[in-house]
């Protein structure tokens, strides 16, 4: 498997099963329906505030701490930010009914991470986004036609870590997160948001 397929792998693996005391998607959903008397929209907005709020706050330091390791070196802001952001749109998409298992949503959850860029890279697959929904789209595609998009959008996690720090494949490393500007990560989480509520 080459090195942006486990990157979005890891990502996503670790955003809906949780890493160490940091609860994963299903478990954040759940918490947000509990508290909102299970309206979904406004567990999305609860969901999406905490999540804006711990990008934005030295909490993400000790939230995700050394629990987690991922199979790359980059500057530890931008992995938590990205796998938080991971989280963030898998929690959306499991508030919205969306199975975490199937391979279409985990697809639709990274190019909401990834924003205009992932709309851009799927939009160049082939998907025509003006006249059907992401996921109809995606559905649609050829199994190895989205598999390749998977490794589009892998590449494009990687060139981001690569702008930001170099990359070590030969190495776990642990991902003890701080943000590296608190308004630009706030802005990047609510811009994952802002992809996830119009897409999933």
């Amino acid at each position: 498997m080459s090195l942006p397929d486990t990157l979005v792998d890891e990502l996503w693996r670790r955003a809906v099963g949780g890493i160490g005391p940091v609860a994963g998607a299903p478990s954040v959903a759940a918490d947000a329906l509990a508290a909102t008397d299970d309206d979904v929209e406004a567990a999305v907005r609860r969901v999406t505030g905490s999540h804006v709020r711990l990008a934005a706050s030295s909490g993400l330091v000790t939230s995700l701490g050394g629990a987690a390791t991922l199979v790359v070196t980059a500057p530890a802001g931008i992995t938590g930010l990205y796998l938080l952001g991971t989280r963030l749109a898998a929690t959306i998409a499991s508030l919205r009914g969306r199975d975490l298992d199937d391979p279409v949503t985990r697809t639709a959850a990274m190019i909401c991470v990834l924003g205009g860029d992932g709309v851009e890279l799927a939009e160049r697959t082939g998907l025509d986004l003006v006249n059907a929904s992401l996921l109809h789209g995606l559905r649609r595609l050829p199994t190895e036609v989205r598999a390749q998009l998977d490794t589009r959008i892998g590449y494009r996690l990687t060139s981001r870590f690569t702008r930001r720090g170099a990359l070590n494949v030969t190495k776990l490393i642990p991902v003890v997160a701080g943000p590296i500007g608190a308004g630009a990560d706030a802005m990047a989480m609510r811009t994952v948001a802002t992809f996830a509520q119009a897409h999933l």
